[in-house]
């Protein structure tokens, strides 16, 4: 019940805050003494608010399917990876970011992709928003591995660091880290989904120049837990 009222009041709150910027800036928008380049900038303002509400709502409903038994297919990792940086790098967050990634094994393993794609995007936006708070060139780095029977996923980014206040609930539905924009879903989704697949998302190192998380999953999920 706790969670749920934390919800309710992020929800409504971050829901209020894009509501008013829409509203506003098509106000803005009726008036002719506006010039090109400012009704531009308007209808930016207006996609970026929308494109914030949409991820919001898709992480509630992302959390409130998560947990159920999904189909899992023998598929490339290194292929959902790949979509996954093409997305963040289309995406508002890590368009200025240098995102490159390693050169990735042929890699398989039994997953549900979409949600396995899902949860390396969080990660990665993570990665890009801390990047850009960063003094410096805003980079992040994405390495696959293959050990045994598991796959890692390595996302690295030279932002300023997870203040160690924080990293205690870091995984804690709806903890944002101070983000002024985040749901606080985007790490608890992502573990849920590692585990899903027989893996986990853990915090590797963090500093005041490298950051680094990692994605885990097992490749053969289908096999009996015996048999891993």
């Amino acid at each position: 019940m706790s969670a749920i009222g934390r919800m309710a009041c992020s929800i409504s709150h971050d829901m209020r805050h894009s509501l008013t910027t829409i509203y506003a800036n098509a106000e803005f928008l009726e008036r002719h003494d506006r010039s090109a380049s400012a009704r531009a900038e308007l209808l930016l303002e207006i996609q970026e608010a929308v494109l914030a509400m949409t991820e919001r709502i898709d992480s509630l409903l992302e959390y409130g399917n998560s947990g159920r038994t999904k189909s899992l297919v023998r598929e490339s990792v290194s292929l959902v990876v790949k979509k996954a940086v093409a997305a963040v790098k289309c995406h508002p967050d890590g368009r200025n970011v240098s995102i490159t990634v390693g050169k990735f094994p042929p890699a398989e393993a039994d997953i549900d992709a979409t949600s396995l794609e899902s949860a390396i995007c969080n990660l990665l936006l993570n990665a890009c928003q801390a990047a850009t708070r960063s003094t410096h060139v805003p980079e992040v780095k994405v390495h696959l591995t293959e050990v045994d029977e598991r796959i890692y996923i390595t996302i690295l980014d030279n932002g300023l660091g997870i203040p160690a206040s924080v990293r205690k609930t870091l995984f804690d539905p709806f903890a944002t880290a101070g983000k002024p924009n985040g749901t606080g879903l985007g790490l608890t989704l992502a573990r849920r989904i590692a585990e899903e697949h027989g893996g986990s998302v853990c915090l590797d190192e963090s500093n005041p120049e490298r950051t680094v998380f990692t994605l885990s999953l097992t490749k053969n999920r289908l096999l009996p837990l015996g048999m891993l």
